[in-house]
C-alpha cells in the first residue's frame, strides 16, 4: 500500500513539512537514545525510550514525505512504523523487525512485563539504525529539512 493510498483510506493526513520540526523530532530521538543507554534504569524503560526513538524518527520521515499520521484513526504507531518502506525505502524485513517492537511496547505498556535485557539491547541498535538511516535518507532526498 503507497503513501497515497494510506491517505485515501485516512490512516495518513498531509502536512507541510518543516526544518525545525523535523530537526526536533531527530534530536528528541537521538536524546531517547541516549536515555535508553542508561544502564541504570530497568529494561522495560530503555526498551520504551528506544521505541519512542523510532516513533520520531519514522514521524520524520512521514512528515518529509509531506504525510502526518491520522489521530482520529486508532494504529497510528503501526502505520508510521509500515510506512518506513515508503517514505525512506527501509527494507521490509527490517520494517517488521520494528513492527515486533512496537508490538513489544505494546505488551509491556499494558501488561505491566519486563523487558529482558538483550531485548532492550536489540530495540537500541534497531533504533539507532533507523536513525542512522532516516538522516542519511533526509540528506540525500530533502536536504533543506535536515
Amino acid at each position: 500500500m503507497t503513501l497515497e493510498n494510506l491517505a485515501r483510506i485516512n490512516r495518513l493526513q498531509p502536512h507541510t513539512p518543516a526544518r525545525e520540526e523535523i530537526r526536533k523530532l531527530l534530536a528528541g530521538a537521538a536524546r531517547s537514545l541516549k536515555d535508553a543507554r542508561n544502564p541504570g534504569i530497568s529494561d522495560a524503560a530503555r526498551f520504551t525510550l528506544a521505541y519512542t526513538a523510532i516513533m520520531e524518527a519514522a514521524q520524520a520521515a512521514l512528515f518529509a514525505n509531506g504525510y502526518r499520521p491520522s489521530k482520529s484513526e486508532g494504529g497510528h504507531h503501526m502505520t508510521m512504523v509500515q510506512s518506513l518502506v515508503h517514505t525512506i525505502g527501509l527494507d521490509p524485513v527490517r520494517m517488521k523487525v520494528l513492527d515486533n517492537i512496537r508490538h513489544k511496547r505494546n505488551v509491556i505498556d499494558y501488561s505491566g512485563e519486563d523487558a529482558e535485557p538483550s531485548e532492550a539491547a536489540h530495540a537500541i541498535a534497531s533504533a539507532q539504525a533507523l536513525l542512522d538511516d532516516v538522516n542519511a535518507w533526509l540528506t540525500r532526498n530533502h536536504p533543506e529539512l535536515s
